[in-house]
């Protein structure tokens, strides 16, 4: 009987990158098989192009337990496509019982409490901290399924490429102009780099090399970029804060000559187009979470003897980001541009 296979993804975008890598691997193993991925909706778009998969199915994440109606549509989702296989990425017991309820006889994941016994087969957790591609893999390795690398897919659709050109174009960038992309934004403040020192950092570059400067982000982290271009001549520096697909965004990262960017969805999007990568890293692990490329990159933290990983969502000081200076960060990035 022909395998239908079920991975049940985890939720947010740099981590599916992460688990692109352990995509391509089980499509591999199983080359005629049909293979499809549960991701939230606001995912889906980083799976669509993938061609690894025969689908893309979209769940709701957060469904309050008492909404049966919306659980059992999932269910009965599941339960039309007939699987007979499901491999969780993710460590919800909810899903585990999504895929129980929707007829999947083989559920295979890492051990989680309150959900050891909805799995057919569970793998004990990773004693070490590892990287989060190496997390996916792991579990992989236990099904007998063998890697196939580990750096990220993300495949752009076709019609990316002029809507990206039209957009630059609406901004005063020609096709064929060099430039360079910020990323000044984050879903955690800590994370972020002070955004005078993404400015100061700006003027630096600016004044040693003949590139635009594009911002990018969500909608939401727009009036960082906008703090940020407002020291700056018209079509200098342009935000293009919640003007990009997740497709565009790709491509405009490809095409470009830099990344500076804080740990955030779009250095691990960098990541798969072989950019040129600067991270900046504070109370996160770049040994965790760092971006894994096929092209250059460049990570850049400060050791304020701080517990790397920290989890706290807030902290009276940001040593760990404010002692990394504009001054140095511009030198170090020089430095990385023209190494031989």
């Amino acid at each position: 009987m022909r395998t239908r296979l079920l991975i049940v993804n985890v939720n947010w975008m740099g981590d599916i990158l992460f688990s692109t890598p352990a995509i391509r691997a089980v499509r591999k193993k199983y080359p005629g098989s049909y293979i499809a991925c549960l991701v939230p909706a606001r995912c889906a778009a980083i799976l669509t192009n993938n061609p690894y998969l025969n689908e893309v199915i979209e769940a709701e994440d957060r469904i309050p337990l008492y909404s049966f109606f919306r659980h059992w549509k999932v269910i009965a989702g599941l339960r039309r496509r007939h699987f007979n296989t499901a491999i969780f990425f993710h460590r919800s017991k909810t899903k585990a019982i999504w895929a129980w309820l929707g007829g999947i006889r083989e559920r295979a994941g890492y051990a989680g409490l309150g959900r050891t016994k909805l799995l057919t087969q569970v793998s004990p957790n990773p004693r070490q901290p590892m990287h989060k591609t190496d997390y996916f893999l792991i579990l992989l390795d236990d099904l007998e399924i063998p890697p196939d690398g580990r750096v990220p897919d993300f495949y752009p659709q076709p019609e990316a490429e002029s809507e990206l050109g039209d957009l630059l174009q609406n901004y005063g960038i020609a096709r064929g102009t060099p430039y360079a992309v910020v990323h000044a934004g984050g879903n955690w403040t800590l994370k972020r780099w002070p955004t005078a020192y993404f400015t100061k950092w700006a003027e630096l570059f600016l004044a040693r090399y003949p590139l635009k400067i594009v911002l990018c982000g969500t909608r939401s982290e727009g009036p960082i970029s906008d703090e940020i271009s407002a020291h700056f001549k018209r079509n200098e520096v342009i935000s293009l804060c919640g003007k990009t697909t997740i497709d565009t965004l790709a491509l405009l990262l490809k095409n470009a000559e830099l990344l500076l960017t804080n740990d955030s969805g779009p250095i691990h999007l960098a990541a798969s187009q072989g950019t040129k990568i600067v991270g900046l890293f504070g109370p996160t692990s770049p040994e965790m979470t760092g971006p894994v490329s096929k092209g250059p990159s460049l990570i850049l933290r400060k050791d304020v003897g701080c517990e790397n990983p920290c989890y706290y969502r807030s902290c009276d000081s940001r040593l760990c980001m404010e002692w990394l200076t504009p001054e140095e960060v511009f030198q170090k990035t020089q430095e990385f541009i023209e190494m031989p």
